[in-house]
């Protein structure tokens, strides 16, 4: 066989085995991106964009632990202020 025949057979059967690999496991993150409305491109950011991400969730645990203390507060505030006159 010629060098150059041997190189392009090689290069078909090395080819044709990478596409018979298994996808990427990132298959959950791109579903979960996209809920968010998020396009599921990897770029240099995606370590910001998830801090982010979880910066936010946790904000939203604290607001709403806050509306529940307020919540608290204005029914405490409700009861004492009868007994105060």
């Amino acid at each position: 066989m010629r060098p150059a025949t041997r190189l392009a057979l090689s290069g078909l059967v090395l080819s044709a085995l990478a596409a018979c690999g298994a996808p990427p496991p990132a298959q959950q993150d791109e579903a979960e991106a996209r809920e968010k409305g998020r396009d599921t491109d990897k770029t240099v950011f995606d370590d910001t964009i998830q801090t982010q991400d979880r910066a936010r969730a946790v904000e939203d645990l604290t607001l709403g632990r806050k509306t529940d203390m307020d919540a608290a507060i204005e029914q405490s505030e409700g009861e004492a202020a009868p007994q105060e006159r």
